[in-house]
Protein backbone atom coordinates (compact mmCIF):
# COMPACT_ATOMS: atom_id res chain seq x y z
CA UNK A 1 0.00 0.00 0.00
CA UNK A 2 1.29 3.57 -0.64
CA UNK A 3 0.44 4.86 2.65
CA UNK A 4 1.39 8.62 3.39
CA UNK A 5 5.13 7.31 5.29
CA UNK A 6 5.99 4.85 2.80
CA UNK A 7 5.34 7.91 0.49
CA UNK A 8 8.03 10.31 2.47
CA UNK A 9 10.40 6.98 3.03
CA UNK A 10 10.65 6.79 -1.35
CA UNK A 11 11.21 10.93 -1.41
CA UNK A 12 13.71 10.72 1.35
CA UNK A 13 16.00 7.93 -0.57
CA UNK A 14 15.25 9.67 -3.74
CA UNK A 15 17.35 12.85 -2.39
CA UNK A 16 19.72 10.72 -1.23
CA UNK A 17 21.36 10.85 -4.42
CA UNK A 18 22.86 13.78 -5.63
CA UNK A 19 22.78 12.86 -8.75
CA UNK A 20 18.93 12.54 -9.03
CA UNK A 21 19.08 16.18 -8.65
CA UNK A 22 21.43 16.34 -11.92
CA UNK A 23 19.34 14.35 -13.89
CA UNK A 24 16.14 16.14 -12.84
CA UNK A 25 17.46 19.25 -14.52
CA UNK A 26 18.58 17.27 -17.57
CA UNK A 27 15.62 15.30 -18.17
CA UNK A 28 12.89 17.72 -17.85
CA UNK A 29 14.76 19.73 -20.50
CA UNK A 30 14.99 17.35 -23.39
CA UNK A 31 13.22 14.35 -25.44
CA UNK A 32 14.95 11.35 -23.52
CA UNK A 33 15.79 9.95 -27.15
CA UNK A 34 18.74 12.94 -27.31
CA UNK A 35 20.51 11.57 -24.38
CA UNK A 36 20.93 8.19 -25.75
CA UNK A 37 22.11 9.08 -28.98
CA UNK A 38 25.76 8.72 -30.02
CA UNK A 39 28.05 8.59 -33.28
CA UNK A 40 29.01 5.21 -32.81
CA UNK A 41 26.31 3.74 -35.30
CA UNK A 42 25.83 5.77 -38.64
CA UNK A 43 23.90 5.45 -41.91
CA UNK A 44 26.78 5.18 -43.99
CA UNK A 45 27.71 1.34 -42.76
CA UNK A 46 29.12 -0.75 -45.96
CA UNK A 47 27.24 -4.30 -46.36
CA UNK A 48 29.50 -6.77 -47.62
CA UNK A 49 25.99 -8.77 -48.78
CA UNK A 50 23.52 -6.24 -50.36
CA UNK A 51 20.98 -6.85 -52.69
CA UNK A 52 20.28 -3.73 -54.95
CA UNK A 53 16.30 -2.79 -54.94
CA UNK A 54 14.36 0.31 -56.66
CA UNK A 55 13.08 3.02 -55.03
CA UNK A 56 11.09 3.69 -51.86
CA UNK A 57 7.46 3.67 -51.53
CA UNK A 58 5.17 4.85 -48.87
CA UNK A 59 2.53 3.62 -46.85
CA UNK A 60 1.64 7.22 -45.53
CA UNK A 61 -1.25 7.32 -42.85
CA UNK A 62 -2.39 3.79 -43.31
CA UNK A 63 -1.17 -0.03 -41.45
CA UNK A 64 -0.49 -1.20 -44.90
CA UNK A 65 3.00 -2.56 -44.34
CA UNK A 66 2.36 -5.88 -44.53
CA UNK A 67 0.99 -5.31 -48.60
CA UNK A 68 3.94 -2.66 -49.13
CA UNK A 69 6.42 -5.55 -47.99
CA UNK A 70 4.82 -8.58 -50.17
CA UNK A 71 4.70 -6.12 -53.20
CA UNK A 72 7.93 -4.68 -52.83
CA UNK A 73 9.72 -8.41 -53.15
CA UNK A 74 7.28 -8.96 -56.02
CA UNK A 75 7.88 -5.86 -58.34
CA UNK A 76 11.92 -6.63 -58.12
CA UNK A 77 10.64 -9.39 -60.16
CA UNK A 78 8.99 -7.57 -63.14
CA UNK A 79 11.73 -5.19 -63.23
CA UNK A 80 14.41 -7.85 -63.66
CA UNK A 81 12.22 -9.46 -66.43
CA UNK A 82 11.41 -6.08 -68.06
CA UNK A 83 14.70 -4.57 -67.64
CA UNK A 84 13.18 -1.66 -66.01
CA UNK A 85 15.00 1.04 -63.96
CA UNK A 86 11.65 1.60 -61.30
CA UNK A 87 8.46 0.31 -61.12
CA UNK A 88 5.92 -0.42 -58.60
CA UNK A 89 2.92 -2.48 -57.89
CA UNK A 90 -0.52 -1.38 -56.88
CA UNK A 91 -0.90 -1.58 -53.31
CA UNK A 92 -4.32 0.08 -53.11
CA UNK A 93 -6.00 -2.63 -55.34
CA UNK A 94 -4.81 -5.25 -53.20
CA UNK A 95 -6.31 -2.95 -50.18
CA UNK A 96 -9.30 -2.87 -51.99
CA UNK A 97 -10.01 -6.36 -51.84
CA UNK A 98 -8.47 -6.96 -48.27
CA UNK A 99 -11.12 -4.71 -46.96
CA UNK A 100 -14.03 -6.43 -48.66
CA UNK A 101 -12.83 -9.89 -47.35
CA UNK A 102 -12.18 -8.36 -43.75
CA UNK A 103 -15.63 -7.28 -43.99
CA UNK A 104 -17.36 -10.40 -45.54
CA UNK A 105 -15.59 -12.46 -42.91
CA UNK A 106 -16.62 -10.28 -39.76
CA UNK A 107 -20.30 -10.95 -40.89
CA UNK A 108 -19.54 -14.36 -41.58
CA UNK A 109 -18.19 -14.61 -38.08
CA UNK A 110 -20.91 -13.10 -36.60
CA UNK A 111 -23.89 -15.32 -37.71
CA UNK A 112 -21.81 -18.20 -36.81
CA UNK A 113 -21.58 -17.06 -33.33
CA UNK A 114 -25.46 -15.83 -32.96
CA UNK A 115 -26.03 -19.91 -34.69
CA UNK A 116 -23.60 -20.69 -31.21
CA UNK A 117 -26.42 -19.17 -28.81
CA UNK A 118 -23.75 -16.22 -28.53
CA UNK A 119 -24.40 -12.27 -27.84
CA UNK A 120 -23.28 -8.95 -27.24
CA UNK A 121 -22.18 -10.36 -23.85
CA UNK A 122 -19.87 -12.61 -25.01
CA UNK A 123 -16.10 -11.84 -24.88
CA UNK A 124 -15.41 -12.81 -28.83
CA UNK A 125 -18.22 -11.40 -29.99
CA UNK A 126 -17.81 -8.00 -28.04
CA UNK A 127 -14.20 -7.71 -29.24
CA UNK A 128 -15.25 -8.66 -32.53
CA UNK A 129 -17.74 -5.92 -32.76
CA UNK A 130 -15.65 -3.53 -30.62
CA UNK A 131 -12.23 -3.90 -33.07
CA UNK A 132 -14.12 -4.73 -36.34
CA UNK A 133 -11.97 -4.41 -39.08
CA UNK A 134 -8.25 -3.25 -39.29
CA UNK A 135 -5.25 -2.27 -41.43
CA UNK A 136 -2.45 -5.04 -40.55
CA UNK A 137 -2.78 -8.47 -42.00
CA UNK A 138 -0.34 -11.55 -42.14
CA UNK A 139 2.60 -12.62 -44.99
CA UNK A 140 -0.76 -15.51 -45.51
CA UNK A 141 -3.15 -13.38 -46.09
CA UNK A 142 -1.05 -11.06 -48.81
CA UNK A 143 -0.58 -14.46 -50.59
CA UNK A 144 -4.26 -15.48 -50.43
CA UNK A 145 -5.39 -12.48 -52.21
CA UNK A 146 -2.32 -12.51 -54.78
CA UNK A 147 -3.49 -15.52 -55.67
CA UNK A 148 -7.00 -15.21 -55.68
CA UNK A 149 -6.95 -11.53 -56.78
CA UNK A 150 -3.54 -10.93 -58.71
CA UNK A 151 -2.22 -7.56 -58.73
CA UNK A 152 -2.04 -4.60 -61.10
CA UNK A 153 0.68 -1.72 -61.83
CA UNK A 154 0.40 0.89 -59.76
CA UNK A 155 -0.53 3.80 -62.70
CA UNK A 156 -3.72 1.30 -63.27
CA UNK A 157 -4.87 1.74 -59.73
CA UNK A 158 -3.43 4.47 -58.38
CA UNK A 159 -3.63 6.14 -54.61
CA UNK A 160 -6.40 7.75 -53.49
CA UNK A 161 -6.32 9.71 -50.18
CA UNK A 162 -8.65 7.10 -48.46
CA UNK A 163 -6.33 4.34 -49.48
CA UNK A 164 -3.47 6.39 -48.00
CA UNK A 165 -5.60 7.59 -45.07
CA UNK A 166 -7.29 4.88 -43.78
CA UNK A 167 -9.27 5.83 -40.29
CA UNK A 168 -12.21 6.81 -41.59
CA UNK A 169 -12.76 4.08 -43.86
CA UNK A 170 -12.19 1.98 -41.32
CA UNK A 171 -14.68 3.73 -38.94
CA UNK A 172 -17.80 3.72 -41.34
CA UNK A 173 -16.77 -0.17 -42.51
CA UNK A 174 -17.09 -0.63 -38.72
CA UNK A 175 -19.84 0.86 -38.02
CA UNK A 176 -21.75 -1.08 -41.03
CA UNK A 177 -20.48 -3.96 -39.38
CA UNK A 178 -22.51 -3.48 -35.72
CA UNK A 179 -25.59 -2.10 -37.85
CA UNK A 180 -25.17 -5.45 -39.41
CA UNK A 181 -25.26 -7.36 -36.01
CA UNK A 182 -28.21 -5.56 -34.76
CA UNK A 183 -30.12 -6.36 -37.93
CA UNK A 184 -28.73 -9.79 -38.62
CA UNK A 185 -29.70 -10.72 -34.84
CA UNK A 186 -33.36 -10.46 -35.54
CA UNK A 187 -33.62 -11.28 -38.94
CA UNK A 188 -35.35 -14.76 -40.42
CA UNK A 189 -33.64 -13.74 -44.05
CA UNK A 190 -29.90 -14.11 -42.99
CA UNK A 191 -28.77 -14.60 -47.15
CA UNK A 192 -30.22 -10.85 -47.92
CA UNK A 193 -29.18 -9.21 -44.77
CA UNK A 194 -26.20 -10.26 -45.70
CA UNK A 195 -26.22 -9.58 -49.84
CA UNK A 196 -27.44 -6.01 -49.02
CA UNK A 197 -24.50 -4.92 -46.76
CA UNK A 198 -21.98 -6.42 -48.85
CA UNK A 199 -23.17 -4.47 -51.54
CA UNK A 200 -23.26 -1.39 -49.03
CA UNK A 201 -19.25 -2.48 -48.20
CA UNK A 202 -18.70 -2.68 -52.12
CA UNK A 203 -20.22 0.72 -52.59
CA UNK A 204 -18.19 2.62 -49.91
CA UNK A 205 -14.79 0.67 -51.03
CA UNK A 206 -15.17 1.28 -54.66
CA UNK A 207 -16.80 5.55 -54.03
CA UNK A 208 -12.99 6.02 -51.73
CA UNK A 209 -11.13 3.96 -53.44
CA UNK A 210 -12.30 3.60 -57.18
CA UNK A 211 -13.62 1.27 -58.97
CA UNK A 212 -12.04 -1.70 -59.76
CA UNK A 213 -10.45 -3.04 -62.73
CA UNK A 214 -11.14 -6.02 -64.85
CA UNK A 215 -8.58 -5.59 -67.89
CA UNK A 216 -5.82 -3.55 -68.54
CA UNK A 217 -3.06 -2.66 -70.64
CA UNK A 218 0.64 -2.95 -70.13
CA UNK A 219 2.73 -0.37 -71.14
CA UNK A 220 6.51 0.43 -70.22
CA UNK A 221 9.68 1.81 -71.62
CA UNK A 222 13.05 -0.53 -70.69
CA UNK A 223 16.16 0.15 -70.06
CA UNK A 224 17.25 0.14 -73.51
CA UNK A 225 14.44 2.88 -74.56
CA UNK A 226 12.20 0.38 -75.72
CA UNK A 227 8.25 -0.21 -75.95
CA UNK A 228 6.28 -2.66 -74.78
CA UNK A 229 2.82 -3.06 -74.55
CA UNK A 230 0.76 -6.25 -73.50
CA UNK A 231 -3.18 -5.78 -74.52
CA UNK A 232 -6.23 -6.67 -72.62
CA UNK A 233 -4.54 -8.26 -69.05
CA UNK A 234 -6.56 -9.45 -66.49
CA UNK A 235 -4.60 -9.10 -63.02
CA UNK A 236 -3.67 -12.52 -62.44
CA UNK A 237 -2.66 -12.91 -66.23
CA UNK A 238 -0.09 -10.23 -64.96
CA UNK A 239 0.43 -12.13 -62.23
CA UNK A 240 1.02 -15.42 -63.90
CA UNK A 241 3.08 -13.74 -66.70
CA UNK A 242 5.27 -11.26 -64.75
CA UNK A 243 5.90 -13.43 -61.53
CA UNK A 244 8.15 -16.30 -61.09
CA UNK A 245 7.99 -17.64 -57.62
CA UNK A 246 5.18 -19.57 -56.14
CA UNK A 247 5.00 -17.24 -53.22
CA UNK A 248 2.33 -20.04 -51.45
CA UNK A 249 3.58 -22.94 -51.94
CA UNK A 250 7.43 -22.09 -51.74
CA UNK A 251 7.46 -20.29 -49.08
CA UNK A 252 7.33 -20.83 -45.21
CA UNK A 253 6.70 -18.32 -41.83
CA UNK A 254 9.60 -19.30 -39.81
CA UNK A 255 9.07 -18.01 -35.94
CA UNK A 256 11.00 -18.29 -32.90
CA UNK A 257 9.10 -18.67 -29.09
CA UNK A 258 8.91 -21.33 -26.45
CA UNK A 259 7.18 -21.54 -23.53
CA UNK A 260 4.81 -24.38 -22.39
CA UNK A 261 2.56 -24.72 -24.97
CA UNK A 262 5.15 -23.25 -28.30
CA UNK A 263 8.16 -25.92 -28.19
CA UNK A 264 10.47 -25.16 -30.94
CA UNK A 265 11.31 -27.40 -34.23
CA UNK A 266 7.07 -28.07 -34.40
CA UNK A 267 4.89 -26.81 -37.15
CA UNK A 268 1.84 -24.90 -35.77
CA UNK A 269 -1.05 -23.88 -37.29
CA UNK A 270 -1.98 -20.41 -35.30
CA UNK A 271 -5.90 -20.35 -34.90
CA UNK A 272 -7.99 -17.19 -35.53
CA UNK A 273 -5.13 -15.79 -38.22
CA UNK A 274 -7.54 -15.94 -41.11
CA UNK A 275 -9.28 -12.84 -42.29
CA UNK A 276 -10.64 -14.67 -45.72
CA UNK A 277 -13.61 -16.99 -45.77
CA UNK A 278 -12.35 -20.65 -46.54
CA UNK A 279 -8.88 -19.97 -46.70
CA UNK A 280 -6.84 -21.98 -43.68
CA UNK A 281 -5.12 -20.25 -40.57
CA UNK A 282 -1.18 -19.66 -40.60
CA UNK A 283 1.02 -22.10 -40.86
CA UNK A 284 4.23 -21.38 -39.17
CA UNK A 285 7.60 -23.18 -38.66
CA UNK A 286 8.99 -22.97 -34.83
CA UNK A 287 12.66 -22.70 -34.65
CA UNK A 288 15.46 -21.58 -32.35
CA UNK A 289 16.31 -17.70 -33.07
CA UNK A 290 20.11 -18.90 -33.73
CA UNK A 291 18.36 -21.08 -36.44
CA UNK A 292 16.32 -18.72 -37.51
CA UNK A 293 18.92 -16.00 -38.14
CA UNK A 294 20.95 -18.76 -40.18
CA UNK A 295 17.78 -18.84 -42.71
CA UNK A 296 17.86 -15.55 -43.09
CA UNK A 297 21.86 -14.99 -43.32
CA UNK A 298 21.53 -17.61 -46.33
CA UNK A 299 18.55 -16.49 -48.10
CA UNK A 300 19.97 -12.84 -48.55
CA UNK A 301 23.76 -14.03 -49.37
CA UNK A 302 22.15 -15.80 -52.08
CA UNK A 303 20.24 -12.17 -53.33
CA UNK A 304 17.12 -12.85 -52.34
CA UNK A 305 15.66 -10.37 -49.90
CA UNK A 306 13.38 -11.20 -47.00
CA UNK A 307 9.88 -10.23 -45.75
CA UNK A 308 10.03 -9.55 -42.02
CA UNK A 309 7.97 -8.90 -38.94
CA UNK A 310 9.01 -6.88 -35.75
CA UNK A 311 8.14 -5.08 -32.67
CA UNK A 312 9.42 -1.52 -34.09
CA UNK A 313 9.27 0.71 -30.41
CA UNK A 314 8.27 4.35 -30.90
CA UNK A 315 11.74 5.28 -31.09
CA UNK A 316 14.70 5.02 -32.93
CA UNK A 317 17.56 6.61 -33.63
CA UNK A 318 17.58 8.62 -37.27
CA UNK A 319 16.90 5.42 -39.16
CA UNK A 320 18.76 2.72 -36.80
CA UNK A 321 16.94 0.58 -35.39
CA UNK A 322 18.14 0.05 -31.81
CA UNK A 323 17.69 -1.31 -28.53
CA UNK A 324 16.50 1.76 -26.99
CA UNK A 325 14.75 0.12 -24.21
CA UNK A 326 18.40 -1.01 -23.03
CA UNK A 327 20.04 2.45 -23.28
CA UNK A 328 16.38 3.85 -21.41
CA UNK A 329 17.82 1.57 -18.66
CA UNK A 330 21.26 3.00 -18.75
CA UNK A 331 20.29 6.85 -18.07
CA UNK A 332 18.25 5.52 -15.38
CA UNK A 333 19.91 2.62 -13.92
CA UNK A 334 17.69 0.48 -14.04
CA UNK A 335 17.85 -3.13 -16.16
CA UNK A 336 14.93 -2.90 -19.20
CA UNK A 337 16.41 -5.40 -21.24
CA UNK A 338 14.04 -8.45 -22.40
CA UNK A 339 15.25 -10.75 -24.96
CA UNK A 340 13.11 -11.96 -27.89
CA UNK A 341 10.83 -14.70 -25.97
CA UNK A 342 10.05 -12.45 -23.16
CA UNK A 343 9.21 -9.61 -25.26
CA UNK A 344 6.19 -12.18 -27.40
CA UNK A 345 6.06 -13.46 -23.50
CA UNK A 346 4.71 -10.81 -22.21
CA UNK A 347 3.00 -9.09 -24.96
CA UNK A 348 5.43 -6.28 -25.16
CA UNK A 349 5.10 -5.94 -29.19
CA UNK A 350 5.32 -2.07 -29.34
CA UNK A 351 3.78 -1.65 -32.40
CA UNK A 352 4.59 -4.41 -35.09
CA UNK A 353 5.50 -3.36 -38.73
CA UNK A 354 6.52 -5.28 -41.51
CA UNK A 355 9.84 -4.36 -43.67
CA UNK A 356 12.51 -6.03 -45.70
CA UNK A 357 15.99 -7.43 -45.59
CA UNK A 358 18.15 -6.21 -48.29
CA UNK A 359 21.47 -6.52 -46.81
CA UNK A 360 24.12 -7.53 -44.00
CA UNK A 361 27.26 -6.58 -42.86
CA UNK A 362 29.89 -9.89 -42.03
CA UNK A 363 32.63 -9.21 -40.07
CA UNK A 364 35.39 -11.90 -39.51
CA UNK A 365 31.98 -14.42 -39.68
CA UNK A 366 30.08 -12.52 -37.26
CA UNK A 367 26.67 -10.05 -38.38
CA UNK A 368 27.09 -6.73 -37.18
CA UNK A 369 24.40 -4.38 -39.56
CA UNK A 370 21.83 -5.37 -40.96
CA UNK A 371 20.23 -3.13 -44.06
CA UNK A 372 16.02 -2.43 -44.28
CA UNK A 373 13.98 -1.27 -47.01
CA UNK A 374 11.02 0.59 -44.83
CA UNK A 375 7.77 1.95 -46.74
CA UNK A 376 7.59 5.35 -44.64
CA UNK A 377 8.80 7.29 -48.05
CA UNK A 378 11.95 8.78 -48.78
CA UNK A 379 12.20 11.42 -46.08
CA UNK A 380 12.76 8.62 -43.26
CA UNK A 381 16.23 6.98 -42.67
CA UNK A 382 18.57 7.20 -45.49
CA UNK A 383 16.33 8.05 -48.39
CA UNK A 384 14.08 5.46 -47.25
CA UNK A 385 16.51 2.75 -45.91
CA UNK A 386 16.93 1.70 -42.41
CA UNK A 387 20.24 -0.09 -40.67
CA UNK A 388 18.94 -2.59 -37.49
CA UNK A 389 21.98 -3.32 -35.33
CA UNK A 390 22.73 -7.30 -34.71
CA UNK A 391 21.33 -7.02 -31.21
CA UNK A 392 17.94 -5.49 -32.44
CA UNK A 393 17.26 -8.20 -34.83
CA UNK A 394 18.27 -10.86 -32.26
CA UNK A 395 15.37 -9.23 -30.12
CA UNK A 396 12.50 -7.64 -31.78
CA UNK A 397 12.17 -10.13 -35.14
CA UNK A 398 9.57 -12.39 -34.00
CA UNK A 399 8.82 -13.96 -37.88
CA UNK A 400 10.88 -14.12 -41.08
CA UNK A 401 9.42 -15.53 -44.65
CA UNK A 402 12.18 -17.95 -45.96
CA UNK A 403 11.97 -19.63 -49.18
CA UNK A 404 11.91 -23.71 -48.11
CA UNK A 405 15.12 -24.34 -50.40
CA UNK A 406 17.22 -22.94 -47.44
CA UNK A 407 15.58 -25.08 -44.91
CA UNK A 408 18.03 -28.25 -43.84
CA UNK A 409 17.12 -31.66 -43.47
CA UNK A 410 15.22 -31.67 -40.04
CA UNK A 411 13.37 -28.71 -40.98
CA UNK A 412 11.63 -29.92 -44.04
CA UNK A 413 11.16 -33.25 -42.10
CA UNK A 414 9.47 -30.99 -39.76
CA UNK A 415 7.09 -29.50 -42.25
CA UNK A 416 5.92 -32.77 -43.68
CA UNK A 417 4.23 -33.16 -40.42
CA UNK A 418 0.67 -32.54 -39.80
CA UNK A 419 0.87 -28.60 -38.09
CA UNK A 420 -0.41 -28.54 -34.37
CA UNK A 421 -3.36 -26.19 -34.11
CA UNK A 422 -2.85 -23.69 -31.53
CA UNK A 423 -4.68 -20.38 -30.32
CA UNK A 424 -2.79 -17.67 -30.66
CA UNK A 425 -1.67 -16.81 -26.89
CA UNK A 426 -1.61 -13.10 -25.86
CA UNK A 427 -1.93 -11.55 -29.75
CA UNK A 428 1.67 -13.49 -29.54
CA UNK A 429 1.74 -14.45 -33.47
Amino acid sequence: MLSKKYLIELKNEYLKNKENDIKERMFKKVELINLISDNNINLDTKFNYEIITHGITNQSNSGRCWIFGGLNILREEIIKKCNLDNFELSESYISFYDKLEKFNYAIEKIIELIDKGKDEYDEYLSCLLSTGIEDGGYYSTFVSLVKKYGIVPKNIYPETYQSSNTSEINQILNRLIKKFYLEIKNSSKREKVKEKYIKYAYRIISNTYGKIISTFNFEYIDKNNNYHVEKKLTPKDFYNKYIKKDFLDDYIEVFCFEDEKYKINNLYEIEGTSNIVGVKDINVLNISIVDMKRLLLKQIKNNEPVYFSASTPVKYLDGIWIDVFKRYGDIFDIDLELNNNEIIKTNDKTGEHVMVFTGVNVVDGKTKMWKIENSWGETEGDSGYFIATDDWVNKYVFNIIINKKYLTKKQKMILKNRPIKIKSINSKF
